[in-house]
């Protein structure tokens, strides 16, 4: 498996720049997207003294560990980023696959894929490329406008050890006052944005953490952790807590019985192991009065994903962890559950199971932010957030109101002046709904995604450009070529001159192909997931990579590695090859591991004697038309994604 690793911040800013001046892109995401607000709404909410423009964010997960995936999610229209969440061990060899997002959602234990100090480098990025977005007015809107107001949140775990950790409390630090980070990542920028290094960055990237912690962490522990965070590192804490609360009778006659899910199996253990309800409320009350004390906040997010017994073979492990429609209703019961037991005003945030069709029901429920994970990683990645909030509005309209709070006082039918009550209230309503809704049952979540029989290869697909958006790391991409008629590539040196060999040929049917960065692809498999044909095209497309070093570490994969837009580095089944684009003549050197060899401009190979090479009696020059075509994405696609990374990395 490979390791992710991130763009530089100047190769992020020249995709940026470039992409959307020529082609209203970036990363591939297209401008019609991007998330400008609706001109007399109101949709921002206030968190940690601090405003955001939208109430809508990615949950911790994928969409928030490299800094190109926090930018997407900015676009789509997200406001409050929960980061990635981090933890001591951060050296994990994951299993393949990790995520199951065929129908309703599943994914494995661990995902902590960067290194601490990595993780610390992408967020950092990440913020100066928000800073700079809005510094340099890309997208058209004043700098001074609320709408850039954006708030990241940290998420850690998993237990008192870890997270009060030398590495864990210095990276803690770090984010909360990031200036050394900041300026060591600033000093790295080319020349052509050095004019960046002087804007005003505000150094506090984050304020707040999200807990979470592994299931069956005891009370007191989750106590003493809060309590560290706040003490020590002067946090607010949002805590998040796990479906299980409601009981495992509840949880089975629930997602079992009523909304049909038989086929999947509750983990026991996990429900005896794990926090009570009455324990989860007393300890709240405490934490609440203590943060109070330190003039900090704590709140709890509902929730968690479900542990559930493994019995299928996508994963090997003996338990998964379910998200998804199902979840939102167990995240829904147990969100209201707990505030009709609790009695202090806790801040509350939501994750669980929200699609373009639940996200206003949530938000109407009083619930800051509202996140959503598995949703993006299903067809139409980040673009569903921009649905999301378009839909919002129109809910908005239809309740004839212009702000958020006035949406969850309106949806509560005006019937409460505050919108504690009002949230209260409505979270009643949405429950009595979705619980017998079909949507969220097993019946309407069984389609699997379409499959045609065909297979894929490294050139000519469908080319429908599904595989695209689901990668949330934006490691797959498309690019143009031009066409190639049949062509031989099976040559002898005969009396003089060159013959053809019949047996195979070289071709090229599609203007459109597909690639991948092989330093954004963590091999989750996701794109294999939607594709409609077999293989996977993180396994069968053309990988690129951006570093040399990881062209030459990653000797397991085949790739591409262009030295410069003149020079290509080539590895076939563990083999190198280079093929260098003369700058006079237009001919091609091709260095094989076994011999070398001219091409004319029109691809003919040239006679031998002419450049002094000894060649094999029968040669086959497939792998120069394959790494010609490859020059495509830096001669065709000049100002498309990933031109820009694979040339100034």
């Amino acid at each position: 498996m490979p390791h992710l690793k991130g763009a530089t911040l100047g190769a992020l800013l020249q995709t940026m720049f470039d992409e959307y001046k020529h082609q209203q892109t970036i990363f591939n995401y297209p401008a019609t997207k991007i998330f400008r607000g609706f001109d007399g709404y109101d949709l921002s909410v206030k968190l940690y003294g601090h405003e955001a423009y939208t109430p809508l964010g990615p949950a911790a997960g994928p969409h928030t560990q490299l800094a190109q995936n926090i930018l997407l999610s900015f676009l789509g229209g997200s406001r409050i980023i929960e980061l990635k969440t981090i933890q001591i061990l951060d050296d994990l060899t994951i299993p393949r696959p990790c995520i199951d997002m065929r129908n309703i959602g599943f994914n494995v234990e661990w995902s902590q894929e960067l290194r601490l100090a990595e993780s610390l480098r992408e967020y950092v990025k990440a913020w100066l490329l928000l800073h700079i977005l809005r510094e340099s007015e890309l997208l058209g809107i004043d700098k001074d406008d609320p709408f850039y107001n954006t708030i990241f949140d940290v998420s850690v775990g998993y237990d008192l050890q870890g997270i009060s950790s030398e590495p864990v409390s210095r990276w803690i630090d770090s984010i909360k006052y990031a200036t050394p980070v900041i300026e060591e990542v600033l000093d790295t920028l080319p020349k052509e944005f050095g004019h960046f290094k002087k804007i005003k960055i505000d150094p506090q990237i984050s304020q707040s953490i999200t807990l979470s912690t592994f299931h069956g962490c005891p009370p007191d522990e989750i106590e003493s952790i809060v309590r560290h965070l706040i003490a020590q590192h002067g946090m607010h804490v949002v805590v998040k807590m796990n479906p299980t609360l409601l009981g495992y009778n509840f949880v089975h006659d629930l997602l079992i019985d009523t909304l049909g899910y038989r086929h999947l199996q509750l983990d026991e253990e996990a429900f005896a192991n794990d926090m009570t309800l009455d324990d989860a409320l007393a300890m709240m009350r405490r934490l609440d009065t203590f943060a109070r004390e330190n003039d900090k906040t704590v709140g709890v997010k509902f929730t968690n994903t479900l542990v559930v017994k493994n019995n299928e073979t996508i994963f090997r492990e003996p338990v998964r962890y379910l998200s998804g429609p199902p979840l939102y209703v167990l995240a829904m019961h147990t969100m209201h559950t707990f505030r009709e037991k609790l009695d202090v005003p806790l801040t509350m945030s939501y994750s669980g199971g929200i699609n373009k069709n639940n996200f206003s029901e949530a938000l109407s429920c009083n619930l800051t932010p509202v996140t959503t994970c598995t949703d993006l990683l299903k067809k139409g990645g980040y673009s569903k957030l921009y649905t999301y909030l378009t839909n919002l509005k129109k809910d908005m309209d239809r309740l004839s109101v212009r702000s958020v709070e006035e949406f969850i006082l309106s949806k509560a039918e005006n019937k409460f002046s505050h919108v504690q009550e009002a949230g209260r209230y409505n979270s009643s309503q949405v429950l009595r709904q979705i619980t017998s809704q079909s949507p969220y049952s097993y019946g309407a979540n069984t389609a699997l995604p379409k499959k045609i029989g065909s297979q894929l290869h490294l050139f000519d697909c469908l080319s429908c450009d599904i595989c695209l958006p689901v990668c949330p790391n934006a490691a797959n991409f498309h690019y143009k070529v031009r066409t190639a008629p049949p062509k031989p590539v099976l040559f002898r040196w005969n009396n003089g001159r060159w013959e053809a060999l019949s047996g195979k040929e070289f071709s090229l049917d599609k203007e459109w192909q597909i690639g991948n960065i092989a330093e954004f692809c963590n091999d989750c498999g996701n794109c294999d997931t939607f594709c409609p044909e077999d293989g996977g095209p993180y396994l069968r497309k053309p990988r690129f990579f951006l570093y040399r070093s990881s062209f030459d570490d990653w000797k397991h994969l085949d790739g591409f590695y262009f030295v410069s837009p003149r020079e290509l580095l080539a590895r076939f089944s563990g083999r190198v090859y280079r093929l260098t684009k003369a700058t006079k003549d237009s001919r091609w050197a091709w260095k094989t591991p076994d011999f070398e060899l001219i091409f004319d401009s029109d691809c003919h190979p040239l006679p031998p004697e002419e450049h002094g090479i000894d060649l094999p009696e029968k040669i086959d020059v497939s792998k120069f038309f394959i790494m010609k075509q490859m020059f495509s994405i830096i001669d065709e696609s000049v100002h498309a994604y990933p031109h820009a990374l694979l040339v100034s990395v």
